[in-house]
């Protein structure tokens, strides 16, 4: 019976085998891998050997792709990812899914707010640092990195998302469904180094991308935000 499945979205990392490997190598061979592919068949066969699982993704994004993963993953208790560009570190991803594991709590994610400026720069570390500051103002869930390609989740917590249909914001969507439905969400420090051989696929601008999280969010969740805002209000400054 598996225990842990780690999905990994893949478009051409160039040591996303490498680090396949290494998870098998850290985990153990009872984990599952999921590569979640949107490359191409020669690339796909990179990962022949490496035992891990290749499917080819039929929607388009970051949110989607790992929901394909989860979707067909046969881990019973963690359902874990990340992205395989060799910035983060599978060790790191190890004590992630342990903290699940022990039980302290329903979602864990990598910070890499203490990481060097070569690694993010300072406009990006400021940037990531208002959008966690807002998630705990509307959520009560204090995080100071919301979206870290490391982190994993209970079998439970997936379970309460899996028919939620992905909108544009990374690993935010994640936390932001599972903080609606009161699952408890935590930060790990976690290491996080320069990108090397290939570049983010997010978007060539990260003002761009930021733009278009804050958009997507507003558009489709402005209805839950609204609701969220109200709880808060009355549970900071009223009866509750």
């Amino acid at each position: 019976m598996v225990e842990v499945s780690i999905v990994a979205p893949t478009m051409n990392e160039e040591r996303a085998p490498e680090i396949a490997r290494e998870i098998f190598k850290v985990f153990g061979r009872g984990v599952e891998l999921i590569i979640v592919d949107k490359s191409d068949f020669s690339y796909r066969g990179l990962f022949r050997g490496t035992g891990a699982r290749v499917k080819v993704q039929k929607t388009k994004g970051y949110e989607y792709a790992i929901m394909e993963g989860f979707a067909v993953a046969k881990g019973t208790k963690v359902l874990a990812s990340i992205d395989p560009d060799g910035t983060y570190s599978v060790s790191d991803l190890k004590r992630v899914v342990d903290q699940v594991i022990r039980g302290r709590a329903d979602f864990v994610s990598g910070d890499r707010s203490g990481c060097s400026f070569e690694a993010m720069g300072p406009y990006i570390k400021f940037g990531n640092f208002l959008f966690a500051m807002a998630f705990d103002v509307l959520f009560l869930q204090r995080m100071k990195d919301v979206f870290s390609g490391s982190f994993a989740m209970g079998r439970e917590a997936f379970e309460s998302i899996r028919r939620i249909r992905p909108y544009y914001s990374g690993t935010l969507f994640f936390e932001m469904e599972l903080a609606k439905r009161n699952f408890r969400l935590r930060n790990l420090r976690i290491s996080y180094g320069p990108r090397v051989g290939t570049k983010s696929k997010l978007a060539k601008s990260k003002t761009v991308y930021a733009s278009k999280v804050l958009m997507s969010i507003l558009r489709d969740r402005r209805r839950e935000a609204s609701f969220i805002m109200s709880r808060m209000f009355r549970g900071r400054f009223g009866e509750e």
